[in-house]
C-alpha cells in the first residue's frame, strides 16, 4: 500500500472541521497553529467477493494480492458492488496541535464527531470522518528543561518541547488543542 507522508500546517485541509469546534471559544482568544501531520495512503484494486451479511469485500490489488476488507454499517449501498467493480480506498490521518491564549483559553475537556458525507451519484461513493478534539491547560512550564505539564480532561501529561521560541510565548494557563481526523473515502467503479 504506498504511503504519502506531508508534514504541512492543515489550516486548509482541516479549516471547516476546526472553525466548527473553536466555536465556543470567545472572541479575545488567539490560537496559535504550533505543529500539523497528515499521512495519506490508497489502496485500489479489483472486486472479488462481495458478502453483504457479513459486510466484508475481498479485492485483488494490481500487484495480485487478496486484500479482505470490512465496510462499516455506516456505508450505504453496499449491495450495488459488483464483482468485477474497481474500488479506491483513500485513508487520511491527520493531528493538529495549537496553542490557545485568552479568556477562555483554559477549558480542559474533549469532544468527538463523526461526519458522514455519501455523494450522490450514480456509483457508491462517501467519506466517514472521525473527529477527536482533546482541550488542555498549560499547568507548569520548565523553560531549563525544555518541558511542559498540560492538565487534560483526566490527567496530566508532561511534553518534552524541542523548540525554545514555542516555550518563550508559553504562560501557565494557557489552552492546548490537539485534533486528530481520521477521514476514509471510498468509491466505486463500474465495469
Amino acid at each position: 500500500m504506498p504511503k504519502r507522508q506531508r508534514n504541512i500546517a492543515i489550516a486548509l485541509t482541516c479549516a471547516t472541521g476546526l472553525v466548527a469546534l473553536s466555536a465556543p471559544l470567545s472572541a479575545d482568544v488567539d490560537v496559535i497553529p504550533v505543529a500539523g501531520s497528515e499521512v495519506t495512503s490508497e489502496l485500489t484494486g479489483i472486486v472479488e467477493i462481495v458478502n453483504t451479511e457479513t459486510r466484508m469485500l475481498t479485492i485483488r490489488t494490481p500487484d495480485g494480492r487478496f486484500q479482505v476488507i470490512h465496510v462499516p454499517a455506516e456505508v450505504q449501498r453496499l449491495d450495488e458492488i459488483k464483482i468485477g467493480n474497481r474500488l479506491t480506498i483513500s485513508q487520511t490521518d491527520a493531528v493538529l496541535i495549537d496553542l490557545v491564549k485568552g479568556d477562555e483559553a483554559g477549558a480542559i475537556g474533549v469532544t468527538q464527531e463523526t461526519r458522514i458525507d455519501q455523494e450522490a451519484t450514480k456509483r457508491p461513493a462517501g467519506t466517514i470522518t472521525d473527529t477527536l478534539t482533546l482541550y488542555g491547560r498549560v499547568e507548569s512550564i520548565d523553560r531549563d528543561q525544555g518541558t511542559v505539564s498540560i492538565q487534560g480532561a483526566e490527567e496530566t501529561i508532561e511534553f518534552d518541547v524541542n523548540d525554545a521560541a514555542l516555550l518563550a510565548e508559553l504562560e501557565v494557563g494557557d489552552g492546548v488543542v490537539a485534533t486528530f481526523i481520521h477521514a476514509v473515502s471510498g468509491q466505486v467503479e463500474f465495469r
